[in-house]
């Protein structure tokens, strides 16, 4: 540019090309950023449940050996903001083998599936197996 003398005038700022181009990159580089950021989020979430389970695995297997499995065979535990969503189904049972080593009492080995939720978000599913044991209704009770 000149002004009315025939001097050059310096122009100073930046075109609109210029600024374009500086948006652009710094909204890919915000993406890049946000994005790692909700990576680093949910990492931080797994492992954080992570460290926590085992110990509130342990928990729930106490409650568990207060289960009446024989007549109540799924159920909800909530444990520390942990749901443990769970079902019981009979594998084996020693009334119905051919052979039976304490036929006064009935032995069962149930699966037991459990759905382990943070709150609504789903975290483990987790598969287990537990031995319950009770008198057999069916043999006559000894007096002596």
């Amino acid at each position: 540019m000149s002004n009315m003398c025939g001097k050059l005038i310096k122009s100073q700022g930046f075109t609109l090309i210029e600024s374009l181009v500086g948006l652009v990159i710094l909204s890919l580089i915000y993406a890049g950023v946000w994005g790692w950021l909700g990576t680093a989020a949910q990492s931080t979430r797994s492992i954080e449940d992570a460290i926590a389970l085992p110990s509130l695995f342990e928990e729930y297997l106490d409650h568990m050996s207060l289960e009446r499995l024989r007549e109540k065979q799924a159920g909800v535990v909530a444990i520390d903001g942990f749901l443990f969503d769970w079902e019981a189904s009979i594998n084996r049972q020693s009334d119905q083998e051919i052979y039976r080593r304490q036929p006064a009492t009935v032995v069962t080995l149930f699966d037991i599936n459990v759905r382990i939720l943070n709150g609504d978000q789903f975290v483990t599913n987790i598969s287990t197996q537990l031995v319950r044991q009770w008198p057999d209704p069916r043999q006559p009770k000894k007096f002596f």
